[in-house]
């Protein structure tokens, strides 16, 4: 076991686990995630705080879990573990992207580990560089205009296999494999961007297909509006409700609200005035029970019960006027 994990798994008590939890986010792994982040990303801003988050969530709730013994594997290196699972995520930011682009990029990875005359190696920056079996994998081409170049001079070869030999010849050197799989979309002609889901005003514009896609653009739309009231609640209503939120079946439905792309993890933490770390703790729980929020806000039972009923009576009120119920 890593030995910066040790707190964490010694602390006995509640208070002093959220603290180390909270520490472990804010010292260890949060510099290393936006690094890697940042370095995938580049360019896609909009984005990056979500992916950043998906991560310290994934992170948050496989500690609990490796505490609670219920996961399978330990961590024998804290910060390669949080380098990978980041790397994970930033490939599942992509493939929700750009699902073409995604499956090239598997079959360039099979190929690369599984073809003798190749080679991949991982760095630590969780960064993944490749090249010919009998290259030095430190001497590295990183200069862009050589790619743009590369996708000019092999256009036409349509065998990965003999497309990735035709590349590393020209390179002289190991490229990295994200720039490896840009030349090979280039030269393939595939789109960038081959499945973007649309943004809700652009949703709005487009012709109706269906009565189930409308009912999702309302339902979008309702959740956006929920979400903007419940943002101007006092804080005690805001948690007395967000975290006994159920559906008819009793499951918590504030999962829904990042699945709607409405707020982020990040978000929900902030609207309830709570850290992430203590926001992970309480997810795999939700919907908490009115004495958990009671303890939370420092009240009793029926206080946070009056608390939530004052929560959905001004919303109702105010979603009326707004003409969304």
């Amino acid at each position: 076991m890593d030995q910066l994990l040790q707190a964490f798994f010694e602390a006995a008590e509640t208070r002093s686990e959220q603290e180390q939890l909270a520490e472990l986010l804010k010292t260890h792994a949060g510099p290393i995630i936006r690094r890697i982040v940042l370095s995938r990303l580049s360019g896609l801003w909009d984005d990056i705080d979500d992916v950043c988050s998906e991560t310290q969530l994934e992170l948050l709730l496989h500690l609990r879990r490796l505490k609670a013994g219920a996961a399978a594997r330990s961590i024998d290196d804290f910060e390669a573990y949080v380098a990978g699972i980041t790397g994970n995520s930033c490939n599942h930011y992509f493939r929700r992207r750009r699902p073409g682009r995604a499956r090239i990029k598997n079959q360039i990875r099979y190929l690369l580990q599984h073809d003798p005359d190749f080679r991949l190696s991982e760095a630590s920056d969780g960064c993944a560089w490749c090249g010919l079996a009998e290259w030095d994998p430190n001497q590295r081409v990183v200069n862009v205009r050589v790619l743009d170049d590369l996708a000019r001079q092999v256009d036409g070869e349509r065998d990965l296999a003999t497309l990735l030999r035709r590349i590393f010849e020209r390179t002289g050197g190991v490229i990295e494999l994200e720039g490896l799989v840009a030349v090979v979309a280039r030269i393939w002609h595939i789109a960038p961007d081959l499945m973007v889901v649309p943004s809700a005003e652009r949703l709005e514009a487009v012709p109706a297909v269906s009565q189930e896609a409308e009912q999702l653009i309302d339902r979008r739309r309702y959740a956006a509006q929920l979400w903007a009231e419940i943002k101007v609640l006092p804080r005690p209503q805001r948690v007395a409700l967000l975290l006994n939120l159920r559906d008819g079946r009793g499951n918590s439905v504030l999962s829904l609200f990042p699945l709607f792309g409405i707020a982020t993890f990040r978000e929900l933490a902030e609207i309830l005035d709570v850290s992430q770390a203590v926001l992970a703790s309480l997810w795999t729980g939700l919907p908490c029970d009115d004495n958990t929020i009671g303890e939370m806000l420092g009240c009793a039972r029926q206080q946070v019960i009056n608390l939530r009923m004052a929560a959905r009576k001004r919303l109702a009120n105010r979603l009326r006027e707004a003409k969304v119920i």
